[in-house]
């Protein structure tokens, strides 16, 4: 983890050193040239830390080499940030003094502000000497590193990451006793009946088929394949049985020496990687084969299709059988089917191992040589990461697919073992913290280009097995949240050792806490109980650079001993004052203050420069922010207020300068409060943004909203209330919109401008007769639109202006809600009459109508008399339909009793309750 943190702080300091010669600034000093230095002495270190990390795993004194190194960078990056905020402070003083000049100004407040600029300048040169100190001190450090590298380690500079890794050895001969293979018969018999298919036998361009096992290392992925191997159906069907185990990285010509070995031992000398391809196509010409490709880590397509290339010529009926912890690999090699490995059941692993077959069977091999109970009860207790059997047989195997990761990836998952075992972990919330932690670098070419990044990453950890339990947003084809496996939890805590500290207070311990050797700290309540015995202290916390607490009562020396933190979460402690001393935080990114009592935060808060994430959900006694400095926050880039007020949450006057600003969750409009005008210039929202307008707002100051200009927004909850025509025409949002949620009296006529729109939600304020517009938008014309729900709607009738079709028959060929999947109508009381289309448009087959509609769903619609002729012929893909409290459509169509049961008797699903 040494490679991520001497990149994190080499990317900082190329660009800050830049940036000061431009300036000329720190010369007299000579900070800039300690900067040099120091970030020449970091390029010639990273060059070795590829072979110092291969050899640390080993080797404690490497190990140690590395700690050291690690902790110098985090220095640096320290010193990093007190530079930058030197800089950050001098130009919002320039900004302010610039703001605050006038021509009149008196001879009085000339003097004053030549007196403050002297002070000004006095407490710069003062900063500036301390940060040149410090880079000093640390070049000394670093000179004392290279230098133990030299007179002892000699690390090979420049060595590939992938070299030393051995070819590993053809077992095709090998001999499996499946008598002690538990667990994975169902597994086995669905890859048989596979591979022995006649259906899935040649792909479109007559390539052989390939099947895949995906899984995480120690799986069993290897075992299942051989288990699957040696059946004596796969024996018999195929003519030819070849197994490889592939080489790290994928090496075309090893991998076709290993398959020369079995069906042309003659050719296996050859060295050309053409004639090797050629020999191979000769001996797999007109047989029917079975390939095992086993542990491919390689996801290079270009390798792979020269190697499948010549398979082709196989005899119909061959097939390619892939085992990988990488999911990315089956899809660069257009796998046919995946099979996802799952964790054994406890029928045949005890809950401890979580279902993982390489952790039972390294702790049996450690429990075989425990005779008495208590032996068997202090395994019980231990940590699994801290046991030697686990550190020589389980992890090595983990360690394969961590080593195939990105330095700063690899620093992203091993972050991961702050969070207790179990943890539901929220993806959008680690990748902030990653950001406050500096994991995540832009290059300033996009606003959104971190978060971009660590999505990319946590999808890179998802695909090879690190995280597991995904929960997904369907509608926004997102992972909201995910758990990692325990197994995984406690490689990512041997790694991370006491860097990463989780302590649970029982029974009112743990009163006084050391982070003496941690950079991360979580404390936590055990057993959910919400009073611990009263509060804590903690001590030696200077090097903390993340603390969570989530207990009911924070140490009362927290804000003054936390001078490093990045990430600070204090989420449900029952917090109802945030101290001035929060603003001393200096290097402070992440501030988690959700679901907790406090009424106000202080004006101090503004001095976090750094401040990327302020997260005050459900903080429902909160009425809004301090009232002056926000423009200071610079870098926030994400406000989460979802539900952080009662009443209307108030936004101070300066917030329309936070240009930076991703995340919104919630903006309240009214003529008194907050002014829409406010999000004119704030283009960088993306995600969710809710917007609740209270009263009736001018045309003008709807339109200076410019919702049609923020075109990263995906997902807009709009609730208008009692929201005029012509206010609600102004609030037209960017096409590219995904999701709306529009809640008022009437629909706008932009709605059907939304052409990427793919879920719908209108919920109607029921006003009456007149508070309701007599037609529909013909929403049938949104062309990717999957899900609509409408809700209290107060009309009469539905007709055809509702799906955009013409009274009249057409000619022409249309598509009425062509993709949509789902419709729901709900509490509609007043509704009566659905209207059908004509009987010409009946007949008319080049019209379709709800084609790939799966479910249909009233809900209290108790005066709607009858459906339509086309929900029930044209919608042909109906698949449910779920009645619920709607009384003459249950009487007229309920199984037994209703006079027009037959005409939804061909739907699978009819619910009536």
């Amino acid at each position: 983890m040494a490679d991520a943190g001497v990149s994190m702080v080499s990317k900082r300091l190329a660009p800050l050193i830049e940036e000061k010669v431009r300036e000329e600034v720190c010369l007299l000093l000579n900070a800039n040239n300690e900067a040099q230095n120091l970030s020449e002495k970091l390029k010639k270190i990273s060059e070795v830390l590829a072979d110092a990390e291969r050899k640390g795993v080993a080797d404690p004194k490497v190990k140690s080499w590395l700690e050291k190194l690690e902790n110098i960078s985090y220095d640096i990056d320290d010193v990093l940030d007190e530079w930058e905020l030197e800089n950050i402070r001098q130009k919002l003083e320039e900004s302010e003094d610039g703001s605050h000049q006038s021509s009149d100004d008196s001879w009085e407040k000339k003097v004053c502000s030549f007196l403050e600029s002297v002070c000004l300048c006095f407490k710069q040169t003062i900063q500036r000497r301390s940060i040149a100190k410090n880079m000093k001190g640390v070049n000394r450090r670093l000179d004392s590193i290279a230098q133990e590298n030299e007179d002892e380690f000699k690390f090979i500079p420049n060595l590939d990451r992938n070299s030393g890794k051995d070819f590993q050895p053809n077992p095709s001969n090998s001999f499996v006793d499946v008598s002690k293979i538990h667990g994975r018969d169902i597994d086995k018999e669905t890859l048989v009946t596979k591979l022995l298919s006649e259906s899935s036998s040649r792909g479109d361009d007559d390539s052989v088929p390939i099947f895949s096992i995906v899984g995480a290392g120690g799986m069993g992925k290897t075992t299942v394949a051989r288990f699957v191997f040696e059946d004596d159906r796969v024996k018999n069907y195929f003519k030819l049985l070849i197994w490889v185990g592939v080489p790290n990285p994928f090496d075309e010509i090893k991998i076709a020496k290993a398959i020369l070995e079995i069906t042309d031992k003659d050719s296996s000398s050859l060295c050309q990687p053409q004639a090797l391809l050629q020999s191979i196509k000769k001996s797999v010409s007109g047989k029917k084969f079975l390939l095992v490709l086993d542990n491919v880590l390689d996801d290079n397509d270009t390798k792979w299709e020269h190697l499948t290339a010549c398979l082709k010529s196989g005899a119909f009926g061959s097939k390619i059988l892939v085992t990988t912890r990488n999911e990315k690999v089956t899809k660069i090699t257009n796998t046919t089917y995946v099979h996802p490995l799952q964790p054994l059941s406890d029928l045949y692993c005890c809950q401890e191992m979580q279902g993982l077959p390489l952790a039972a069977k390294t702790m049996g091999g450690l429990l075989r040589y425990k005779a008495s109970l208590q032996e068997w009860r202090d395994v019980l207790k231990s940590e699994m990461w801290e046991l030697e059997d686990v550190r020589k047989n389980l992890f090595p195997v983990l360690t394969l697919s961590y080593n195939e990761l990105h330095p700063v990836v690899k620093r992203c998952f091993s972050y991961c073992a702050i969070f207790p075992k179990g943890t539901i972990i929220h993806v959008d919330k680690l990748i902030r913290i990653w950001m406050a932690q500096g994991f995540l670098s832009s290059s300033g070419s996009s606003a959104s280009e971190m978060e971009v990044a660590g999505r990319h990453y946590f999808e890179d950890l998802a695909m090879r097995s690190f995280f597991q339990d995904f929960s997904k947003d369907e509608r926004e084809d997102r992972t909201i949240t995910c758990k990692m496996h325990e197994i995984i939890h406690e490689f990512a805590q041997f790694l991370t050792e006491k860097e990463c500290l989780i302590v649970k207070r029982v029974d009112g311990g743990a009163k006084v806490v050391s982070g003496q050797n941690a950079r991360h700290l979580n404390i936590v309540e055990a057993d959910g109980k919400i009073n611990m015995g009263g509060p804590f202290l903690i001590w030696q916390t200077e090097r903390l650079r993340s603390f969570f607490c989530s207990t009911k009562q924070i140490p009362s020396n927290l804000f003054s001993q936390l001078k490093r933190v990045r990430s600070l979460i204090l989420s449900d402690c029952n917090l109802s004052d945030v101290p001035k001393e929060i603003g001393n935080l200096i290097h402070l990114r992440y501030l988690g203050l959700s679901n907790n009592p406090m009424k106000d935060l202080p004006e101090t808060i503004y001095n976090l420069y750094y401040l990327q994430t302020l997260d005050i959900t459900y903080c429902d006694s909160l009425s809004g922010l301090p009232a002056e400095g926000i423009h200071c926050l610079i870098n926030l880039r994400h406000l989460l207020n979802y539900e952080a007020s009662l009443d209307d949450f108030k936004l101070p006057q300066g917030f329309e300068k936070l240009t930076n600003l991703c995340t919104l969750d919630e903006f309240c409009a009214s003529a008194t409060g907050n002014r829409l005008g406010c999000l004119k210039d704030l283009n960088q929202l993306s995600g969710t943004l809710r917007i609740r307008i209270n009263g009736d707002l001018d045309e003008l100051e709807a339109g200076k909203a410019d919702l049609i200009s923020k075109e990263f927004i995906e997902v807009l909850r709009l609730n208008v209330r009692s929201a005029g025509t012509a206010t609600l025409e102004a609030l037209q949002p960017h096409p590219i919109l995904r999701r709306l949620v529009f809640r008022g009296p009437h629909l706008p006529t932009w709605i059907i401008t939304l052409t990427n729109l793919r879920s719908l939600t209108i919920e109607f304020e029921f006003l009456g007769n007149s508070g309701m517009a007599s037609s529909w938008p013909p929403l049938g014309q949104l062309q990717h639109l999957e899900d609509l729900t409408v809700k209290g709607s107060g009309m009469k009738r539905v007709g055809h202006d509702f799906l955009g079709i013409n009274t009249r028959a057409q000619s022409a060929t249309s598509s009425i809600f062509p993709r949509l999947k789902t419709l729901t109508f709900t509490k509609c009381w007043i509704w009566e009459e659905w209207k059908d289309i004509s009987q010409e448009q009946q007949k008319n087959t080049s019209i379709s109508i709800l084609p790939r509609l799966l479910k249909l769903q009233l809900y209290v619609c108790p005066a709607l008399k009858a459906l339509p002729y086309f929900l029930v012929h044209k919608a042909s893909s109906l698949q449910r339909l779920h009645i619920y409290s709607c009384t003459y459509l249950k009487s007229r169509y309920s199984q037994g009793r209703g006079q027009d049961w037959t005409k939804l008797s061909h739907i699978p699903e009819v619910i009536f309750s």
